[in-house]
This record gives structure tokens, C-alpha cells and sequence, in this order.
């Protein structure tokens, strides 16, 4: 991730967290290995199905060679170990692959002068991540918006959290009028 800040660290919290005292959720993990697969997919366009396959059966082997997770492998192990996180991560990167192309679609017009190729790739990975749980997950919207924000200040450019929030926000206008306002579920573990 070009310009990102720091890496996944094995206790999976950031400052604010541990200024906090508190520990992020299983979703939050999950959210921050999700981010990690999707940039490691786009490095194999056209076969991110055999290349998540791969991610899920063995982690380590992505040091051979993978120009964006290779040297942080290791550092993911906690993550993947954390089964709440590998649950979350799977859904939403399941969900981003089941439609991506709407999912692109939905993005590009709330982002109105941005193409989805202009952007950083941990920045659109975080508004495909998004919109995956504005769509149609329990999860509050604002939670949503603050978790991208959070992944963004943490592994984005200096940039990154202010571009991410508005496009972040601006999804969540598009996909409310879109949805009822309601969850399906309440949002077990939703970040504070």
C-alpha cells in the first residue's frame, strides 16, 4: 500500500484504541484483514477466486513473491488465527466478489469526479468494503463510516481519511435512500 502508515499489528489495535483501553471487535479485525485481502486481489486480476483460495489455505506462501502482503505474512498470522475476524473478513470480501462490478458502479457515482482507477488501492478497497456493509448489513452506517475513516488514517496517504469519509458518506446517502433505514439484525460486537 503506497504511502500507507503502519502495518497490522499482532494485537490489532491502534493508538486511540489502547489510549481507549479498548479492544476492537472481531468485525473490526475482520474489516482490517478484509482490507488486506482485497489489495493483495487486485494483484492478480482475473483469477481472485484462485488467489483467495490460495490466501485462505496458506497465508505463508504469499512470501514468495506477492508484491503487497509478502513482507507483512507474518504479521497477518494473529489475524488469521482470529476466527470472529476470519469470519467477518470472508463475508465481506465474498460480498465484493459476488457483485463487483455494481459494487464499482455504486462508488464511481458517489465519488462523482473519481474514477475507481484514480484512486489509492487501500482507499477503493476500503469504499468496496463499505459499500459491501452499507448494502445490506446490520451493521450501523455510521459505524461503517467510522471504521473506513479508522483503516484509512491508519494504512492510507495523509489524504486518505478525509477522501475516504466523504465518498463513505456520500455512499451511505445513495444506499439509505436505497434501503430502509433499519438493520436486518442487530450488529453483535458493532464498533463503538
Amino acid at each position: 500500500m503506497t504511502g500507507h502508515k503502519q502495518h497490522p499489528s499482532a494485537s490489532a489495535t491502534s493508538p486511540d484504541d489502547a489510549r481507549s483501553g479498548s479492544k476492537l471487535t472481531g468485525r473490526s479485525r475482520g474489516r482490517e484483514l478484509a482490507l488486506w485481502i482485497l489489495c493483495h486481489l487486485e494483484s492478480h486480476p482475473g483469477a481472485e477466486r484462485d488467489a483467495l483460495d490460495l490466501f485462505w489455505r496458506e497465508p505463508p506462501r504469499l512470501e514468495l513473491g506477492d508484491d503487497f502482503l509478502g513482507p507483512l505474512a507474518a504479521e497477518l498470522g494473529p489475524l488469521l488465527a482470529d476466527s470472529a475476524a476470519r469470519r467477518w473478513s470472508r463475508r465481506l470480501v465474498e460480498g465484493f466478489l459476488a457483485d463487483a462490478a455494481g459494487i464499482d458502479e455504486t462508488i464511481e457515482a458517489a465519488s462523482r469526479r473519481w474514477r475507481l482507477v484514480r484512486m489509492d488501492r487501500v482507499d477503493r478497497s476500503l469504499l468496496r468494503l463499505s459499500t459491501v456493509e452499507l448494502r445490506g448489513e446490520s451493521t450501523p452506517r455510521n459505524v461503517v463510516v467510522a471504521e473506513a475513516v479508522r483503516l484509512a488514517s491508519r494504512y492510507g496517504s495523509e489524504r486518505s481519511a478525509a477522501f475516504v469519509n466523504g465518498v463513505a458518506e456520500a455512499l451511505a446517502r445513495v444506499l439509505r435512500d436505497a434501503q430502509p433505514d433499519e438493520p436486518d439484525e442487530p450488529d453483535e460486537g458493532a464498533d463503538p
